[in-house]
């Protein structure tokens, strides 16, 4: 004997509820269902009980059966997905929760969890040094080879100190915020003047709401 489908099974459960429910006369004013529908419905069940009988009766259970069942499947999927519809897309119907469970509908989630403060901090390195310009990534300290932010991060800040060489290293209030990116990849470009003397950048995460993450460890370059 074939193995009954698990879809077969679970889709007959549902049209024996479903179709009773929405075929009485208090569905049907309350759904304006057709009279065409309704026949339709009817029949299809009907129909689908039968064949879903021998389907399950393991001395009729054979190829020609299974094809029997599979085909009436289908064509039931598609009148009751657009029974389905025709409910679902109807504003002015306010289904219980049974009801819903009933039509095979789900509720929408409405609810929504802010991303908070992000705790991770970037790990900075330099991918690319040529005169006057560099490329630097800033991925997650937890997996620095993948470049892509860490969930709930949604922009990354910069701030940067230029000191000349063999100076101490810049104060926090030394430090200039730049602009905020979106990549974990991003570029910066230096003035001939700037040439020799040495970088001090720091990266932090910044969520949605623009609140920040803690700050990087110091990546320290030389400019050239």
């Amino acid at each position: 004997m074939n193995t009954l489908s698990f879809k077969i099974m679970r889709y007959n459960f549902f049209v024996n509820a479903f179709i009773p429910f929405v075929t009485t006369a208090a569905s049907i004013a309350r759904y304006g269902l057709s009279a065409s529908q309704v026949a339709s419905l009817t029949a299809f069940l009907t129909d689908w009980n039968t064949k879903f009988a021998a389907y399950v009766d393991p001395l009729t259970n054979g190829h020609v059966t299974v094809n029997a069942v599979n085909g009436a499947y289908q064509d039931g999927y598609t009148l009751t997905q657009s029974v389905r519809m025709t409910i679902k897309s109807d504003i002015t119907i306010t289904l219980s929760s049974a009801e819903m469970a009933i039509c095979n509908l789900k509720r929408p989630d409405t609810t929504y969890t802010a991303a908070g403060i992000p705790k991770s901090k970037p790990a900075i390195t330099c991918v690319l040094q040529v005169p006057m310009h560099m490329t630097f990534a800033a991925p997650a300290s937890e997996n620095p080879f993948k470049r892509a932010k860490p969930p709930g991060v949604h922009a990354i800040g910069i701030k940067i100190a230029i000191v000349g060489t063999g100076a101490a290293p810049p104060a926090a209030t030394d430090y200039v915020r730049q602009e905020d990116e979106t990549t974990s990849e991003f570029e910066m470009l230096f003035t001939a003047g700037q040439a020799g003397k040495v970088l001090y950048l720091i990266a932090f995460y910044i969520n949605s709401r623009g609140e920040a993450g803690p700050d990087s460890i110091p990546y320290i370059i030389t400019i050239i």
